[in-house]
C-alpha cells in the first residue's frame, strides 16, 4: 500500500507526483480541486512516507502498487494527473489495467522512454546519490526551472528541495533505475478511449518540448496546454496549470 491523504467529496482525482517529491507537492491544487472533487494524494514508492518495495522501482510496479491502494480505497475509474515521473506511471498504469482509468492529464512529462544518453545521466545521478545525496538535490533541482523563473521561484526552488530531502537514498537509487528502464508507451495516445491532456513546459530542459509534440496526435479526445515555464510548471505557472486541470476535470 501506498501512504495516502484524501481530501474533498465527488468524482475522484488522483495527483501523482515526480521524482524527488511527495504528495505535499500538491497541496494548494489540491485544496482548490476539493471543492468539487475527491482529490487522492498519494506518495510513490520511496517517496514522502511511502516505503520502498525494491532494489529497482518500475514503472510497472509503481502502477501496481497504484492500483492496490486505488482498490483500498475503493476508487474506480478516476481521473489521473501526474508530474515527470508520476506521467510515466500513468501510462503504466493505462497499459496494465485500462479498464480502471477515467482519463488523464501528463504535467510535465513524456511518452518516450530513455535515450542511451538519459539512460547514462540516470546512472551517473545513482553514483552521486550514493556518495552524497544532498549535492546531487543542489545540483538537479534549479534546473527544472526555466532560466527567466529561477530570481522570482527562490522560495518554490528551496520547497522542492525540502521535498526532495524527504525521499530515502533507496527510493531516490531505485526510482532512478525504474525510469531508466521504462518502455515507450506513445501508442496510448491512439489506443487509449478516454480524454488526454497534456501540460508542455516550453523550457522544459528534462523532457524534450519539441520532441514530445512531434508524437502527439491532433485527436479530439487530445488537449495541450503549453507554457512559459520549466519542468515544474504547477509551481511556475500554477494558475494557468490549476485552471487547465479543473476544465479537464469538467469535462471529463
Amino acid at each position: 500500500m501506498l501512504n495516502f491523504e484524501i481530501k474533498g467529496y465527488g468524482s475522484p482525482v488522483v495527483l501523482l507526483h515526480g521524482y524527488l517529491e511527495n504528495l505535499k507537492m500538491w497541496e494548494k491544487i489540491s485544496d482548490e480541486l476539493s471543492g468539487h472533487h475527491q482529490v487522492v494524494l498519494l506518495d510513490l514508492p520511496g517517496h514522502g512516507k511511502s516505503e520502498n518495495f525494491d532494489k529497482i522501482h518500475t514503472m510497472e510496479l509503481m502502477a501496481r502498487k497504484l492500483k492496490q491502494t486505488l482498490d483500498y480505497l475503493g476508487i474506480t475509474k478516476p481521473i489521473i494527473v501526474g508530474h515527470s515521473m508520476g506521467g510515466y506511471v500513468i501510462l503504466a498504469f493505462a497499459e496494465l489495467f485500462p479498464d480502471d482509468i477515467k482519463s488523464f492529464i501528463l504535467l510535465n512529462s513524456t511518452s518516450f522512454s530513455d535515450s542511451p544518453d538519459k539512460k547514462e545521466q540516470r546512472l551517473k545521478a545513482v553514483e552521486t546519490a550514493e556518495k552524497n545525496l544532498d549535492t546531487l538535490i543542489k545540483m538537479s533541482i534549479p534546473t527544472l526551472f526555466a532560466e527567466d523563473n529561477l530570481k522570482n521561484l527562490k522560495s518554490e526552488i528551496e520547497f522542492t528541495k525540502e521535498l526532495a530531502r524527504e525521499t530515502s537514498l533507496k527510493g531516490v537509487t531505485a526510482a532512478l533505475k525504474g525510469m531508466r528502464l521504462r518502455s515507450d508507451r506513445s501508442f496510448l495516445f491512439d489506443d487509449f478511449k478516454g480524454e488526454i491532456g497534456i501540460i508542455i513546459g516550453k523550457h522544459d530542459k528534462a523532457v524534450n518540448p519539441e520532441e514530445f509534440k512531434k508524437v502527439i496526435p491532433k485527436k479530439d479526445n487530445i488537449s495541450v496546454l503549453e507554457l512559459e515555464t520549466g519542468h515544474m510548471a504547477h509551481l511556475e505557472a500554477p494558475d494557468e496549470t490549476l485552471a487547465f486541470i479543473k476544465d479537464f476535470a469538467e469535462k471529463s
